[in-house]
C-alpha cells in the first residue's frame, strides 16, 4: 500500500494561499523538503560561502533543494536562472553577534511583499530570554496566519533546557514551537533514534532538521536517511551545503538524502 504523504494528508478542499504555499516547500512526490538557509550573515558576516548568495540559490536550484531561506533585503538574490523552481522562506527575526535571543526585525507585511511563501522566526528553549522570545515568535505567527503564510519556526534546545530534563528537552522545544504557531518546525537533533521518535510523536507538524552532526557529509547523509525513516519530514542545511567544495553536488547528495531517490523536482 502506498504511504501518504504529510501533503496528501491535508484536506483536498483547502486551495486557498496558505496551503499553496505550504506546498511549494515540500516535494509533492515525497511531502519531504530540502531547505538551503543563507540568513546566517548578519551574525557571522559574509564569508565562508556566503560573500555570493546568489550563486548560493543557483545551487540550490541546480542541486534540487526546495526551497531557500533568506531575508527580505536580499530578494534580488531569487532573479537567478532556476530559482522560480524554489520555495521562498524569509526570516525575519535575528540576532547580531552578541547574545543568543532573536528579535523581531522585519516585518510579516514586508515579507509578503517580497515573494515569501512562508515566514521564519527562531527561539531558543533553556535561554536567559525564551519566554519573551517565544512570544515574539507567537505574534509573528498570529500575523502571518491572518494573511495566509505558512510559519516554519526555528527553535533550539540550549544546555540549561537540557541539564534540567535531559533528552525530553528536544521534544518539549518542538512542542512549544508548534502551540505559538509553527507549521513547520526546524530544529537540531542528535543521532539518537528515540529522541527523535519522540519529537516526531509529540508534534502533528512537519520536522526539519536544522544542521546535522559535525562530522563528515557521507554521516550527515547517512543520519538525514535514517532521520527520515523515522518520519522527520526533510532538513534544512546551510554551511555544509554553501561552505562545501563544490555546491551543487553537495546540496544534489542531500536532496537525495531526503528524498530517498525519488523525482521530486
Amino acid at each position: 500500500m502506498k504511504k501518504t504523504t504529510f501533503l496528501e494528508s491535508r484536506p483536498r478542499q483547502t486551495f486557498d494561499g496558505f496551503s499553496i504555499r505550504l506546498r511549494r516547500l515540500f516535494s509533492p512526490a515525497t511531502g519531504r523538503s530540502l531547505v538551503i538557509p543563507l540568513d546566517h550573515a548578519i551574525t557571522i558576516g559574509p564569508a565562508g560561502g556566503l560573500e555570493h548568495p546568489r550563486a548560493i540559490v543557483e545551487a540550490a536550484a541546480l542541486g534540487n533543494a526546495n526551497a531557500v531561506m533568506l531575508r527580505p533585503g536580499m530578494v534580488d538574490c531569487l532573479s537567478v536562472p532556476g530559482a522560480e523552481r524554489l520555495g521562498v522562506i524569509m526570516a525575519l527575526t535575528g540576532r547580531l553577534a552578541a547574545g543568543v535571543d532573536h528579535v523581531l526585525l522585519n516585518s510579516v507585511e514586508y515579507a509578503a511583499a517580497h515573494a515569501a511563501d512562508a515566514v521564519c522566526g527562531e527561539f531558543k528553549f533553556g535561554s536567559a530570554g525564551d519566554l519573551e522570545n517565544a512570544r515574539v515568535i507567537a505574534q509573528l505567527a498570529e500575523r502571518a496566519h491572518g494573511m495566509g503564510l505558512p510559519v516554519l519556526v526555528t527553535v533550539y534546545s540550549l544546555p540549561d533546557a537540557l541539564d534540567r530534563m535531559g533528552p525530553s528537552a528536544y521534544a518539549h522545544a518542538c512542542r512549544i514551537a508548534e502551540e505559538i504557531g509553527a507549521d513547520v518546525i526546524k530544529t537540531s537533533l542528535p543521532d539518537d533514534a528515540e529522541v527523535i521518535a519522540q519529537c516526531v510523536d509529540s508534534t502533528s507538524v512537519p520536522i526539519v532538521l536544522a544542521g546535522g552532526p559535525p562530522n563528515a557529509s557521507t554521516e550527515l547523509e547517512r543520519f538525514l536517511r535514517r532521520a527520515v525513516d523515522q518520519g522527520v519530514r526533510g532538513a534544512a542545511i546551510g554551511r555544509r551545503a554553501w561552505a562545501a567544495d563544490k555546491p551543487v553536488e553537495a546540496i544534489r547528495s542531500l536532496a537525495s538524502a531526503v528524498h530517498g531517490g525519488s523525482p521530486h523536482v
